[in-house]
């Protein structure tokens, strides 16, 4: 089972590598809106579910 500071540290990552693409009000955009990527889903929902993985392809897919 995950721990609280778990899923915050991951979000905290995911938050870090998505900066390098975007600014701050970009990703936070990103994060928080519907991701055809993610089939519909928030980036930020999967995170906290403990599906970075995904969430990394959907951001390496926005980077290309």
């Amino acid at each position: 089972m995950d721990t609280e500071a778990a899923k915050q540290e991951r979000e905290q990552m995911l938050l870090a590598r998505a900066r390098k693409v975007w600014p701050n009000e970009a990703t936070e955009e990103w994060m928080h809106g519907s991701n055809d990527v993610l089939e519909g889903a928030r980036p930020i929902d999967l995170v906290r579910r403990g599906q970075t993985d995904e969430v990394l392809t959907a951001l390496e897919v926005e980077r290309a």
